[in-house]
């Protein structure tokens, strides 16, 4: 059961559907890090934009879209309650 928490937002937002918008992938060559905007919707269909910022990677070059969901969840990993 994951339950995450935002600043930005003043609820925990526990066990939602994840999407990652494929178009809004930032990417640090320079850190090796990327960022992506998120959608969390939970089971009352309440939605939440979030972007989850400087997760690393180690190699930019086999980031593919295979990866994402991995590295979403790798970022989510400093919002969990």
């Amino acid at each position: 059961m994951a339950k995450y928490k935002f600043e930005q937002f003043n609820v925990e937002i526990e066990n939602p559907t994840i999407t990652i918008d494929p178009t809004q992938i930032k990417v640090d060559a320079v850190n090796n890090t990327i960022s992506l905007s998120l959608i969390l919707e939970t089971a009352e269909a309440k939605v939440y934009g979030v972007e989850v910022l400087g997760i690393p990677v180690e190699n930019l070059n086999y980031e593919g879209e295979e990866n994402l969901m991995e590295r979403a969840l790798q970022g989510l990993e400093k919002h969990k309650v």
